[in-house]
């Protein structure tokens, strides 16, 4: 057990280190296959030893070892998080088509995720890929069945687009749409419902603290799609638990 979940460890760096790649290049995503990584301070071309990821972060002090500008957290954090989410799902589902499906799909969503962060623009050629893989096998990986995955998907794309219409696009973008369908399809209907709730409390939660702490204004925006791929995450772990426990209660009195 101990190997397998170290393999998978590993397995999730090396991901993480080419999910980095391809955020960075997403523009030009053909430049992956045929042209070599560089620093983006000073242009020199990486050798294999700079690239190790996690440990060249570290061995550098997260200084480029050319011009010594520094590295950004950004490699280090996808790295580490893609290791640790993959590790997650091997706890969770085994060595399965299940962790291979959901590996998929999370980092399509990290790459989502993290690009919007930094851009505040939601790259639709991942949010397609992550709509089809989730509609043909989310269903069935899940086991909550066709019809409340496609039920999920439409509650979850429903929510953003009523609010959409309603401030017309002042309150969440079009994007967020397609990203509400997304979270809809990850874990179907009704655990959607605790996924949806969960995002706009998280949302609330970021951007008070926020404007508390005087880094955001009333008036600047913040991305949502975050929240909804990090509450997605957690009602899939979660969100039947969640579900389960407020119908009994509800029942119970």
């Amino acid at each position: 057990m101990i190997e397998g979940f170290l393999a998978v460890f590993v397995v999730g760096l090396i991901v993480g280190s080419f999910l980095n790649v391809v955020i960075y290049r997403i523009k030009d995503l053909s430049t992956i296959f045929y042209t070599r990584s560089k620093c983006p301070s000073c242009g020199q071309t990486l050798k294999w030893n700079d690239l190790i990821p996690l440990f060249s972060f570290a061995l550098l002090r997260a200084k480029c070892r050319y011009c010594k500008k520094p590295i950004s957290w950004q490699y280090p954090s996808v790295e580490f998080g893609t290791a640790s989410l993959f590790a997650l799902l091997f706890l969770l589902y085994g060595l399965s088509f299940a962790t291979f499906f959901y590996a998929l799909v999370f980092s399509i969503l990290i790459v989502i995720l993290v690009y919007d962060i930094k851009t505040q623009y939601v790259p639709e050629n991942f949010v397609w890929a992550a709509l089809i893989l989730l509609f043909i096998g989310g269903g069935y990986i899940s086991g909550v069945g066709f019809a409340n995955t496609l039920l999920g998907g439409v509650v979850g794309g429903g929510a953003p687009a009523l609010l959409v219409v309603l401030s017309k696009e002042k309150w969440m973008g079009a994007g967020d749409i397609k990203m509400g369908m997304i979270l809809g399809l990850l874990v179907g209907y009704p655990v959607v419902l605790f996924g949806l709730l969960l995002s706009f409390v998280l949302g609330s939660a970021v951007g008070l603290f926020l404007i508390y702490s005087k880094k955001k204004t009333m008036q600047d925006t913040l991305p949502f799609t975050p929240f909804i791929i990090i509450s997605g995450l957690l009602s899939l772990l979660y969100g039947s638990n969640v579900v389960n426990w407020y119908l009994f209660t509800l029942l119970k009195y």
